[in-house]
């Protein structure tokens, strides 16, 4: 019987152990959601200063990759490409994390021009992610997020 306990304790053991250890490995400022069933890591823009920066300047993002924007108040949060160096989606969700509103494979800023995407709905999160995640999952209105 002590055995038994001992085994079922060491096994709890390893769970927590690994558990903690998949929690420690997420880098700082970085959240899990899933979208269409599908887990993406996120980068998290919260303050006035990351969203101006969000993901410009870098050259390219994995796949599994993402930034959310979570503004502290629904707004129609309009977006450009300024600075960026790979085509992205944006999708904008409402306050229930639900999508309002979708740009497809917007093109870095040239210049020539850098439009603004303003969404047909206000927005509480605005997620980023590389050029073809909506086609290739099938994201549409309505859809939702949820932190994993």
């Amino acid at each position: 019987m002590r055995k038994r306990l001992a085994v079922g304790l060491l096994i709890v053991g390893i769970i927590v152990a690994f558990s903690i250890g998949l929690i420690l490995l997420q880098p700082a400022g970085t959240e899990r959601i899933i979208i269409r069933e599908v887990r993406l890591t996120v980068d998290l823009a919260k303050t006035p200063s990351e969203w101006e920066k969000g993901l410009s300047g870098r050259a390219s993002m994995p796949a599994d990759r993402g930034m959310l924007f979570v503004f502290d108040r629904e707004s129609p949060w309009g977006f450009w490409m300024k600075d960026m160096r790979f085509p992205l989606d944006i999708i904008w969700f409402d306050s229930n994390r639900r999508v309002v509103h979708i740009e497809q494979n917007l093109p870095p800023c040239t210049p020539q021009g850098c439009p603004v995407y303003v969404p047909s709905s206000s927005a509480l999160y605005v997620l980023e992610v590389n050029a073809g995640f909506v086609e290739a999952h099938g994201v549409i209105l309505g859809d939702t997020f949820n932190f994993a």
